[in-house]
């Protein structure tokens, strides 16, 4: 296993050679026709530069004329042979080195021709035809192009070994930081999950010393309340029918304690300390039979659909259950001025893992029920408080805070889960993982 890790970098490297090899010799073929396009292109431009100048001196047969033009190109060591030709292809002036030779007629020719360059151009005035320039120059000499060959194989043959020199030594310290990066990634995985733990089992602390705090409150408010209930139903046994606004103060009264003894009972559900009667359910079923309530409380501006796939059965109290459901459904009523739209969808899932934000989590079967609106929202802040008791964004007098409490007491005394998720001008959706329960 080791040698093979040793030996990849080395084969890239000899690869990437390779292609560096291939690459200096492309490179090279390249510059060889650049370079012979530019020839050409000179020995054009040359070519027309010649052709303009003896117009006039073929237009009138000046021979002696047309000879300057073309011995005043001798100065270019390049140059092999050049002639000027009249309209009858008969040569008025030339000039040839020691073993060059010009053709009897050129053609209209411009490229390499047995390792020379041979181009010829028409010499015209005012449109007409006069004659015929032809140029041969010599070509790159063959030592020159092996010599720039080499170079640049040279060059690519050195890079190539630079590489490969810097790969075997790359490999280790390749190596090296892949096992810091991994050992660094594990660090952080482990601290970001330290961190969630930390955070997860201080607000379980905080919930649980909440918890204790207002459970034994609400229990000895419930009991001064049936003490004073007790003695109002003694009052009005000893009350004359006849003290009609007598009875009226006891009504009142007792209306105010009803309300007072409710509000325990959500504070003892919170705490989970309320006493609860469990019976086997299924929620698909229990949202059916409370789909029309559910519609009433929200109103009409308020489109509920329903997605009802769970056939799991799981114990709860059906009572609370319902006063959750409803609840959370005048929550996400009250998040939606002006109407909006609320899923309710239920699922049968097997949980391997915690959902986010959940402690003391027990792998298993769980029915799923959401909630889902498209509301205003919750920021984080507001979030991560929406649970604590007595806690609300609503006016005054418009909520008491125990709803969410209430249904997260509930949820965890009934051995089930409560996560939620919302953002400003997202909405809210709220997931209740109850666990499966034997069929009944």
């Amino acid at each position: 296993m080791r040698q093979t890790r040793f030996n990849l970098p080395v084969l890239a490297a000899l690869t990437a050679a390779g292609f560096l090899l291939a690459a200096g010799i492309l490179m090279a073929r390249y510059e060889d026709n650049l370079y012979s396009d530019q020839q050409i292109r000179s020995a054009s431009e040359l070519a027309h530069i010649l052709a303009a100048s003896v117009a006039a001196a073929v237009a009138f047969e000046d021979a002696q004329a047309a000879q300057e033009y073309v011995d005043a190109l001798t100065v270019n060591p390049e140059l092999e042979a050049a002639g000027v030709y009249d309209g009858e292809g008969k040569r008025v002036a030339q000039f040839m080195r020691p073993g060059a030779a010009l053709p009897a007629r050129p053609q209209d020719a411009r490229g390499y021709v047995n390792g020379h360059i041979d181009v010829a151009v028409p010499v015209t005035q005012n449109g007409a035809v006069l004659g015929m320039v032809f140029l041969r120059l010599v070509a790159e000499p063959v030592q020159r192009r092996v010599v720039r060959y080499a170079g640049l194989v040279l060059l690519a043959a050195m890079g190539a070994l630079v590489i490969v020199v810097l790969s075997v030594g790359q490999g280790a310290l390749t190596r090296r930081a892949e096992q810091l990066y991994a050992v660094n990634q594990q660090l952080k995985m482990e601290m970001a999950e330290r961190a969630r733990t930390e955070e997860a089992l201080r607000q379980a602390h905080k919930m649980e010393a909440v918890g204790q705090l207002s459970g034994g409150i609400a229990h000895d408010f419930n009991n001064l309340i049936m003490i004073v209930k007790g003695n109002l139903k003694l009052l009005r046994k000893r009350l004359d029918s006849a003290a009609e606004q007598g009875l009226h103060y006891v009504a009142a009264a007792e209306e105010a304690l009803d309300r007072a003894a409710h509000l325990t009972q959500r504070i003892l559900a919170f705490s989970r300390r309320q006493p609860l009667s469990p019976s086997a359910i299924r929620l698909s079923a229990l949202i059916e039979g409370l789909e029309p309530l559910l519609r009433h409380s929200v109103g009409e501006a308020v489109e509920i659909e329903t997605s009802l796939k769970s056939q799991w059965w799981v114990r709860c109290d059906v009572n609370q259950m319902e006063n959750v459901l409803i609840n959370l459904a005048i929550n996400a009523r009250d998040a939606m001025q002006g109407g909006g739209h609320l899923d309710i969808a239920t699922r049968d899932l097997t949980l391997k893992q915690a959902p986010p934000d959940v402690t003391d989590f027990s792998p298993g079967d769980y029915v799923a029920l959401t909630l889902s609106d498209n509301g205003s929202g919750m920021s984080e802040e507001v979030r991560q408080r929406a649970l604590d008791p007595f806690f609300t964004t609503k006016p005054p007098g418009k909520g008491t805070g125990l709803g969410l409490s209430m249904t997260f007491g509930f949820v965890r005394q009934s051995g089930g889960y409560l996560t939620m998720e919302s953002a400003p001008g997202k909405g809210t959706k709220i997931t209740l993982f109850m666990p499966r329960a034997e069929e009944s």
